[in-house]
């Protein structure tokens, strides 16, 4: 009877979790995305003889994911549906972790109970990034978590001559580096931590868990062998031309922080309706107030023996965010590994309060989770519902996805072109039936980067067909010049619109994108 109830939040939290994430799928209140089209389309080559290392047409992110939802395939059957199904099972294995670490992080056995039913019910902005996949995030969190529980296991005073404990930190340490280098986040704590507490007669475990590093991540390590150590370049991140530290530091506040304590959606720059902004505005506050003075009130003090790993981590997350090419996006995704620490500061305080109080130490779990379930719920019933466009012009309405693949091939226009957000979205979920190469701008100034076309073989396959479609989405401003330059040219072509999906088809001739002036621009 005591071993069930050991058990009985992290099981509550997990039903509690699955339940919202069935909501959330049978609502289809998170549209399907081009990103995650991409990784829904290697799954299915997975299973089909390919073997891919990193997301298409990029040196990182690493395949996991995609071999992931391969087996979700497998056992559910191809489609949106099994990806979701995916996506919350990882979410699932999370909140386990996530409890796990606590319970050995802290005396106080209650902050664990509250941490994961807390994280039961997440803001949006990680709602978001467990329900869809952009490729890694969800397989990121829960290495991570891992990362810092053997972490602290290392370097606890009970256990840092466990070889096991040793090699496990850097097999999930070297996957963790391979599926996104954002895990740098969470070793370099660890690192400093096993740093401080160095000593000769453990060299050989420092060993062990070098070796099981690169054997980990030893799919990082063969590609860049292969690749005149192109993946190891691409840790450098996107240009970062025209944003200082200080521009980062500013985004991460004013956006960032605010998107991941629940208090406007990550698409958004709006925050939530004043009530839910007044309960957030005064949990955090409160949470702020209880860290900062926490010696003053040492009758709602939790014990714990976290020593300066969380510290370390919080320190370098923030230096890391604002000195490196991360901090570019400020729009949440990679705030989420900060997420863990947020849990269990609220839950440190909850417990601390449940102490003193029972009956309000509950108000504060229950208003977190109300904050968090209001946010989600204005979310999903809002026109774009649970995105991860941030962008309106690639934000679209899955709807009209039906009606679009039966025009097309009722039409017999089952190949040509269209931009990224369309391609392999249709691709996939056409069971690759249509195929239209990503080689359109879809930006309001008709830039355009190479980029985007990850997956070439449909670049050959539109390029040797001799009848070919055009697909644009909510620019005129293209149309018009598709319009333009097609009748200088002396092409002739109908034209079709299907929700927010334009299409010119029947075209005296196939025309290709380098005759418009499209699909070639630098990236």
């Amino acid at each position: 009877m005591k071993s069930t109830n050991r058990y009985n939040f992290l099981i509550g939290a997990l039903l509690l979790a699955a339940g919202l994430k069935i909501v959330l799928i049978l609502s289809r209140s998170v549209p399907h995305n081009g990103d995650e089209a991409v990784v829904s389309l290697m799954a299915r080559h997975i299973l089909q003889g390919e073997r891919p290392i990193f997301f298409y047409g990029q040196a990182y992110m690493g395949s996991l994911d995609a071999w992931l939802v391969a087996l979700g395939f497998r056992l559910f059957g191809e489609g949106v549906t099994a990806v979701r199904i995916v996506q919350s099972f990882l979410y699932l294995i999370y909140l386990v972790t996530l409890w796990g670490f606590a319970r050995r992080l802290y005396n106080e056995k209650m902050i664990a109970n509250l941490a994961v039913l807390i994280a039961a019910v997440p803001p949006v902005l990680v709602t978001t990034y467990t329900t869809a996949t952009l490729g890694g995030y969800g397989e990121s969190l829960i290495l991570g978590n891992l990362i810092l529980w053997l972490g602290y296991e290392v370097t606890h005073k009970e256990k840092k001559e466990c070889w096991w404990h040793w090699l496990a930190l850097g097999l999930v340490g070297g996957v963790a580096f391979w599926v996104l280098g954002i895990a740098g986040v969470y070793l370099l704590p660890v690192g400093l931590v096993g740093l401080w507490g160095f000593a000769v007669k453990r060299v050989r475990y420092y060993i062990l868990a070098g070796a099981g590093f690169i054997l980990g991540g030893s799919a990082w390590w063969l590609y860049n062998l292969n690749h005149n150590w192109e993946a190891l370049l691409a840790l450098s991140g996107p240009e970062s031309v025209g944003f200082t530290v200080f521009d980062r530091m500013l985004g991460m506040l004013l956006l960032g922080f605010p998107a991941l304590l629940g208090l406007r959606m990550p698409w958004s720059p709006e925050f939530f309706p004043l009530p839910l902004l007044l309960i957030g505005l005064i949990l955090y506050i409160a949470l702020a107030a209880y860290k900062l003075r926490i010696a003053k009130f040492k009758e709602l003090e939790v014990i714990a023996s976290t020593g300066s790993l969380l510290t370390i981590f919080v320190i370098g997350f923030v230096g890391i965010f604002v000195v490196t090419n991360y901090g570019i996006d400020a729009t949440g995704r990679y705030l989420l590994p900060m997420y863990l620490v947020l849990v269990l500061y609220m839950a440190e305080f909850s417990t601390a309060v449940w102490r003193k109080k029972k009956e309000f130490g509950i108000a504060i779990v229950g208003l977190v989770m109300l904050l968090n379930l209001g946010g989600t719920w204005l979310a999903a019933t809002s026109p774009d519902k649970i995105t991860t466009q941030f962008d309106a012009i690639t934000s679209f309405d899955n709807s009209f996805d039906d009606e679009l693949m039966e025009f097309l091939v009722d039409h017999g226009e089952t190949i040509g072109y269209s931009n990224y957000w369309v391609a392999y979205r249709i691709a996939f979920l056409s069971q690759e039936e249509i195929i239209f190469s990503p080689e359109l701008p879809y930006k309001l100034d008709l830039s355009y980067t190479t980029k985007d076309n990850r997956y070439p073989a449909y670049a050959e396959m539109a390029d040797s067909s001799e009848q070919v479609a055009y697909i644009t989405t909510k620019h005129p401003e293209l149309d018009e010049d598709l319009r333009a330059k097609f009748e200088a040219m002396g092409v002739s072509y109908l034209e079709e619109q299907i929700g927010e999906f334009h299409i010119f088809y029947d075209l005296s001739r196939a025309v290709r994108p380098e005759e418009l002036g499209y699909g070639q621009v630098a990236p």
